[in-house]
């Protein structure tokens, strides 16, 4: 999954105000990955990884690491000045990164393979 978070407060990278963040999940490698869930886990005193798909603190780090991963040039320490509302936007793409939802695609299915009953009442 990627695009493009568009942040309510702007971050200073580099000197420069930075107000849009790209990012792309399919570039966390096992590296990055491994960094996400040890940052998150040292960070919130060991409490969190331990269940990934209702970790919010992993599922922000690796938002953060989706935003590092898609622009080599940031640092984490860069992306981690993120604050207020624009915190969630990133743990949303963590959680849709932990929980598949990534992948999902809003096609529709194939029709059904069974002829389904039809409801009648009887007179």
């Amino acid at each position: 999954m990627k695009g493009i978070i568009e942040l309510s407060k702007a971050i200073k990278i580099d000197g420069a105000d930075v107000k849009q963040l790209s990012f792309d999940t399919d570039k966390i490698t096992v590296d990055l990955y491994l960094k996400a869930i040890n940052k998150a886990v040292t960070q919130g005193n060991g409490i969190t990884g331990a269940n990934i798909k209702i970790d919010a603190g992993a599922h922000l780090m690796l938002g953060l690491y989706s935003i590092v991963a898609d622009n080599p040039s940031y640092d984490i320490s860069d992306v981690e000045r993120i604050s207020g509302a624009d915190l969630m936007k990133v743990v949303d793409i963590g959680a849709a990164f932990t929980l598949g939802r990534a992948d999902q695609t809003e096609e529709q299915s194939e029709a059904p393979s069974e002829a389904t009953a039809e409801l009648f009442t009887q007179a």
